[in-house]
């Protein structure tokens, strides 16, 4: 049986946000000298979703609840990569804040 054109699609956008999440922790960390673990964790939920493509591309008989499963933590895993970039732009902006208040502060002392 052939694998539908979705599934196909799928798995090459699932492996290809993988390797875009893997080169933006390189990225972050070339350029910013942090490592920004949300890049991982979000490398490792498309991983997983590209893990359920993948075996429905190559016709591997699994379970319904196998693959949802494997979905559900997938999208779990992109909500709290989420959650920690949110988490960091915030951090980010506050010390920006504060940086810049402190640069008034000592102009007007």
């Amino acid at each position: 049986m052939e694998p539908k054109i979705t599934f196909i699609v799928n798995f090459f956008f699932a492996w290809f946000l993988v390797a875009l999440a893997v080169a933006g922790y390189f990225l972050t960390l070339k350029r910013m000298g942090e490592k920004w673990i949300f890049w991982i964790i979000l490398a490792v939920a498309w991983g997983f979703f590209g893990i359920a493509e993948t075996l429905l591309v190559t016709g591997v008989i699994v379970s319904d609840s196998y693959l949802t499963t494997i979905r559900l933590s997938s999208f779990v895993l992109v909500i709290a990569s989420l959650v920690l970039l949110f988490l960091k732009l915030a951090s980010l902006r506050r010390a920006a804040k504060l940086a810049v208040k402190s640069l008034t502060n000592d102009k007007h002392s």
